[in-house]
C-alpha cells in the first residue's frame, strides 16, 4: 500500500511541475524556449535525465513521461551530495548574467548519505 501512495505522490509532483513550471508559463508567455531546464535524480549516484532542455511543449510532454515512470523509476537510496554536485555543475556551466537560475530539490527529507557534510558559503 505504501508504494502505491508514493507513486501517487511522485505522479503528483511531475504533473504539478509540468503544469505550473512549464504549461502555465508558456501559456502566459512568461517562459520561452530560451529558458532551459535540467532534471537530476537522486540515487546512489546522481542521474541527469534532462539536460538544458528548452522550455516548450516537447519538454512538457517529457515531464508527463517522467510522471508515468516509463523510463525512470525511483530506486535505492537518495544521496544528497552527488545530486547537489551534479546540480552545481549544471548551474555553473551557464555564467550568463542575464539568465535566472532556479534549483528545486525534492526529497523525502531523509538523506541516505553517510558522514557529516559542511556547508560552503559563497
Amino acid at each position: 500500500m505504501m508504494s502505491m501512495v508514493q507513486d501517487v505522490d511522485q505522479n503528483g509532483v511531475w504533473m504539478t511541475l509540468a503544469r505550473d513550471f512549464i504549461k502555465k508559463p508558456l501559456q502566459n508567455k512568461t517562459r520561452t524556449n530560451e529558458d532551459l531546464i535540467s532534471v537530476v535524480l537522486m540515487r546512489d549516484e546522481a542521474e541527469v535525465v534532462l539536460k538544458y532542455e528548452m522550455t516548450d511543449w516537447v519538454l512538457y510532454n517529457k515531464f508527463i513521461d517522467l510522471r508515468n515512470w516509463t523510463e525512470q523509476r525511483p530506486a535505492g537510496p537518495g544521496n544528497y551530495m552527488p545530486a547537489l554536485e551534479a546540480a552545481e555543475r549544471l548551474l555553473m556551466k551557464n555564467q550568463s548574467s542575464n539568465c535566472s537560475l532556479s534549483l528545486m530539490f525534492f526529497s523525502d527529507g531523509r538523506p541516505s548519505d553517510n558522514g557529516e557534510f559542511g556547508c560552503d558559503t559563497v
